[in-house]
């Protein structure tokens, strides 16, 4: 791969991340906040490539500063997150909705407060990562893939269900995300359409441990929410473990559609 196209690719990526941060800094729509916090994701998971090219990698290092602005958008996420929930469960505690409420706004102005220096950080960081992209051959790619796709194996062959199920999501997400730059260069056929059901599977069962976290909390206190949730264990976990059987061979294998159900 040239390292023309990788600066294309990672210059237009930074331009999207950019924009939607602006669009939020505007108008405070959670869309825009949640696009800027994914691609955020989709720029580590370059540069996570990059760097696994050198002995000692630095481009994850110099995207710190974006990282920052990234878990500062993840306080106001979380509020609003919190208070979703709080609303689908129709939490009877009007103190920790209004508490939520009341931590989301708080984030969301000093967030727009520090707007015009984290768009300062955002340019600085952009001109002094492009400047040490490097190129990434080929072979590389089809090593990094291959690496990590062995790494989520050994995560999936028997699936724990804690933090490390979460982590194993992040790998996967790696993949696809790097799938649009890379897939050219890959000996090995990706299927992600099966690598995005695996951490769509994953991101709802943590998504739901953490629900069950927030109603045993003190701050949202609701047994009946809790006791709910936790019949939904084992149609959560099935499901992952079924999905996940025979994952290699499920994760690199791509079916071609016949050509009339293409049209």
């Amino acid at each position: 791969m040239k390292k023309r196209e990788e600066r294309k690719y990672f210059d237009k990526e930074w331009k999207d991340m950019k924009a939607s941060l602006v669009a939020y800094l505007k108008k405070e729509q959670q869309e825009d906040l949640h696009h800027f916090r994914v691609q955020v994701k989709k720029l580590r998971a370059f540069l996570i490539l990059s760097d696994s090219t050198q002995q000692h990698p630095k481009l994850t290092q110099h995207f710190k500063p974006v990282r920052m602005i990234f878990k500062q958008a993840g306080e106001i996420r979380s509020a609003y997150i919190n208070l979703e929930l709080g609303k689908a469960h129709q939490i009877d505690n009007g103190t920790f909705m209004s508490d939520q409420h009341q931590l989301q706004l708080n984030a969301s102005s000093k967030f727009k407060s520090d707007g015009a220096k984290n768009l300062e950080k955002l340019k600085d960081s952009h001109q002094l990562l492009k400047e040490k992209i490097k190129p990434v051959s080929d072979l590389h790619i089809n090593l990094f893939y291959q690496k990590q796709l062995h790494q989520i194996v050994d995560m999936l062959t028997k699936p724990k269900f804690d933090d490390q199920l979460h982590t194993c999501r992040k790998e996967v997400k790696i993949l696809i995300y790097n799938h649009k730059l890379t897939h050219a260069a890959l000996g090995t056929g990706v299927n992600t359409d099966y690598l995005d059901q695996v951490q769509i599977a994953i991101g709802d069962w943590h998504d739901h441990i953490l629900a069950i976290e927030l109603f045993s909390s003190n701050e949202a206190k609701d047994q009946a929410a809790v006791s709910s949730l936790k019949k939904q264990d084992t149609k959560f976990k099935s499901h992952i473990t079924n999905l996940t059987k025979d994952f290699y061979n499920r994760a690199t294998t791509v079916v071609e559609l016949p050509v009339e159900q293409l049209s």
